[in-house]
């Protein structure tokens, strides 16, 4: 087996090859894809594009069969930057079908097939032949997806046909039909926001918005023309979701002093986002930073993180029958969603911020892109660290735990304090103020005279820049008289 560095080149090269893409349809958008394939030795076998050698002719087997066809290609590695189809015509065979023929020992995908036909399956048909699959990096799986940004978005659009094939993927749950469900259960004014995030010129209520959530797969068509709401549709616009479905309750629990607070947090996930930040600015600890003259309300973790979080966990989640958890504790916020990593995701890909979007609900993922609450392009663990990193805070950590993927991040290790000065403006301060400041944090306390025989200054000089720092709320003056002492706001 190749090292990273090898199997990134191989990965480059797949890319550029993609490039050279020749699509056959003049009014339909057909994906880029380039291949590369690699013997057992390390070495290149070949490599082709979409078209390589005829319209239409798919990457993989213009590779595997018109240049390799004679060749013996057991134990080889495929670099392709699509996942390998499950459907063709009668005449022709799945490029999946013939990877597996070819005795190949692993394959490396770039990005999963948008077409939610084939989306997983092509991996998931892979794993189940033991085929061991594997995903590009995510730098490179964003270059695919931005060369792909017209194909991605026509499958996202388009009106797809019901597939009665069973579903080879990780999931089908979000598809599925709720028991005892109906469209009098879905709330038309979330319908509606939607559909204005959408800016789709549709009535509601009306025919064509029936229509609608019907291609998107919210609703289905039963006996008699019944529509029937999915788990996605419920989940996303219910009036009550939790009624039918119970674990679709967020449980969330916050340590204060040697008490635990517990709730839920309940209703339509198009509600979700507002319901979440509402819970974490009320028990998220937070403090003024000084920045200029500005005074500026910060949280100890960054929103944008815990957002990422959160979301994540609840997208990703199984939807078969545990909760999400979210536990605020002194020291940390732990967020724990039901269900493993979905192959061929991996802990070690996970754990360096180098996993491609790849969702146990591509419905409701997808829907979370249209409200711009997650981004789309794949760099939402990436943003995360990076926000953790400019707070001056730890990364989050990952990990599994009795069946659910854990996410961990970790607060301030120093002592809490209210009040702190952003470092671009403490560079800037003069020293005697910031040696006062320093004193504080060591001793807890000061008094005038204290402060002067420490720094060497007459007490007149001290009692101007301790009115200044005082001013600026940075310090609180406690006492009167001889007994006057000053303490850090918020101690």
């Amino acid at each position: 087996m190749l090292n990273a560095n090898r199997n990134r080149e191989f990965m480059k090269v797949a890319i550029d090859e993609m490039l050279k893409s020749r699509s056959e349809h003049k009014y339909k958008v057909d994906p880029m894809v380039g291949a590369v394939l690699v013997g057992n030795d390390g070495k290149e076998l070949g490599r082709a594009h979409r078209g390589s050698l005829r319209t239409g002719d798919h990457a993989e087997y213009t590779l595997l069969e018109r240049m390799l066809g004679n060749m013996n290609l057991e134990g080889g590695s495929l670099y392709v930057t699509l996942e390998p189809c499950t459907t063709r015509s009668a005449k022709k065979s799945p490029c999946v079908d013939r990877i597996i023929s070819a005795r190949l020992a692993r394959v490396f995908v770039g990005m999963p097939d948008p077409n939610p036909n084939i989306l997983g399956r092509g991996i998931q048909k892979l794993i189940n032949n033991g085929v061991e699959v594997d995903f590009f990096d995510l730098d490179l799986v964003n270059l695919i997806r931005k060369e792909n940004d017209e194909f991605i978005k026509y499958w996202e659009e388009a009106e797809t046909e019901d597939d009665s094939v069973p579903f080879e993927g990780p999931s089908d749950k979000e598809k599925e039909t709720v028991e005892g469900g109906s469209i009098e259960e879905m709330s038309l004014e979330v319908i509606e926001e939607y559909l204005k995030v959408r800016k789709e010129p549709v009535d509601v209520p009306s025919d064509e918005m029936w229509t609608f959530l019907k291609r998107n797969q919210f609703v289905v068509e039963g006996t008699g023309g019944k529509l029937t709401p999915t788990v996605a549709g419920l989940l996303l616009f219910g009036k009550k979701p939790e009624d039918l479905l119970p674990q679709s309750k967020v449980m969330v629990e916050v340590e204060v002093g040697t008490k635990t607070i517990t709730g839920e947090i309940t209703g339509p996930l198009l509600h979700f986002r507002e319901q979440i930040d509402a819970f974490f600015r009320k028990h998220i600890r937070h403090f003024t930073e000084i920045q200029e003259f500005d005074r500026i309300e910060v949280y100890e973790y960054p929103l944008e993180a815990l957002r990422e979080a959160v979301f994540n966990a609840v997208i990703h989640r199984d939807y078969s029958g545990a909760r999400v958890h979210i536990s605020i504790k002194q020291d940390r916020v732990v967020v724990k969603s039901p269900g493993l990593l979905l192959q061929p995701l991996s802990l070690a890909r996970v754990r360096a911020f180098n996993a491609p979007q790849y969702s146990r609900n591509p419905r409701i993922a997808v829907t979370f892109q249209h409200m711009t609450w997650i981004d789309e392009m794949g760099w939402g663990l990436g943003k995360m660290r990076d926000r953790m990193l400019e707070r001056g805070l730890r990364p989050p950590l990952f990990d599994t735990d009795a069946g659910y993927f854990v996410v961990t991040l970790l607060g301030e290790e120093q002592a809490w304090r209210y009040v702190r000065i952003s470092p671009d403006y403490l560079r800037k301060m003069d020293k005697t103020p910031k040696r006062i400041l320093g004193m504080l944090m060591d001793r807890e306390r000061i008094s005038t005279s204290d402060c002067a025989r420490a720094l060497d200054l007459d007490e007149s000089t001290i009692r101007r820049y301790l009115r200044k720092l005082h001013d600026l709320q940075l310090i609180d003056k406690m006492g009167t008289g001889p007994k006057t002492y000053y303490v850090l706001k918020g101690e």
